[in-house]
């Protein structure tokens, strides 16, 4: 029996160690895949992280390509000479303070041609005014804090092509100016035409002139823009009117009065007709009786 136990003790030993073996091996396996997966899952990370860097680089790019204001005068500059004209119209609740404040308008940025307004039923406001062009922006949004803003017109005129051509015909009289000054200390004093000399310089400096006036209206216009407001107050809702009835009274009172008026001054042809009434009568009664 001893020997047969024997084997049967070496036999159950083999079997519990090669099954701690296997249990080893088993979680060193999973320790290793655990390794591979979180490997694995890092790689997977690594690459979508420069994702994320990219997302959040796009973002300012994205707020970088919104619209932005709605309105941007185009503003004047050396290449382009605008003449810049603005028709605006506003409707205001209290008149009279958007008059005050626009006074202060005008002071600040330029000045006025013309205005008219009216304190009535329906008061209104019209100005005509002049501003800086370089400061036509801040005018308008300035203007937009008066009130409600019912219609708008902007338009410009471009003076380049104007102002070149003036510039070219300044140019080419300033040399025939000089032409004209040479020629005539070339010539002897005996062949000179005084009055032909006189009337051709004289021709060429007017021609200057006018050159040179229309360069300075040009610019003038190009400095100041033209500017249009009308105010105006929203349209009252029907009132009811109660009348005066006391004018009724009055007007009746006023009526007899005039009657009798009247009446005083038929006074005297009342007289004349009852002092010839008797005789006429006694006429009438002599004639049927003859008759």
């Amino acid at each position: 029996m001893k020997k047969i136990k024997l084997p049967i003790y070496l036999l159950i030993l083999f079997l519990f160690w090669s099954c701690g073996n296997a249990q080893e091996e088993s979680v060193s396996v999973t320790s290793e895949d655990r390794k591979i997966a979180s490997a694995s899952a890092e790689k997977k990370v690594a690459p979508s992280s420069p994702s994320l860097e990219e997302s959040s680089d796009s973002t300012p790019q994205m707020k970088e390509t919104t619209i932005g204001p709605v309105f941007l005068p185009i503003q004047n500059n050396q290449d382009r000479l605008l003449e810049f004209q603005v028709d605006l119209t506003y409707q205001t609740k209290d008149l009279i303070k958007t008059r005050k404040d626009f006074l202060l308008f005008v002071s600040k940025f330029g000045f006025i041609e013309n205005s008219s307004a009216m304190n009535s039923e329906s008061p209104y406001m019209n100005v005509k005014m002049h501003i800086r062009s370089d400061k036509l922006y801040d005018a308008l949004l300035e203007l937009d804090t008066y009130g409600t803003l019912l219609s708008e017109n902007i338009s410009t005129v471009d003076h380049t092509e104007g102002m070149v051509w003036e510039k070219i015909k300044t140019n080419r009289e300033k040399i025939r100016y000089q032409r004209r000054v040479s020629a005539n200390h070339q010539t002897t004093g005996n062949s000179r035409n005084w009055s032909a000399i006189e009337e051709t310089i004289t021709e060429s400096e007017n021609e200057i002139d006018q050159t040179e006036l229309q360069i300075w209206k040009i610019n003038d216009k190009v400095k100041w823009a033209t500017l249009n407001v009308s105010f105006s107050i929203p349209t009252p809702a029907d009132k009811i009117i109660v009348p005066q009835y006391q004018n009724a009274f009055v007007g009746i009172l006023n009526l007899f009065l005039e009657l009798t008026y009247v009446l005083v001054w038929m006074i005297p042809a009342f007289l004349l007709i009852g002092l010839l009434y008797l005789p006429a009568r006694k006429v009438l009664n002599w004639i049927r009786k003859k008759d």
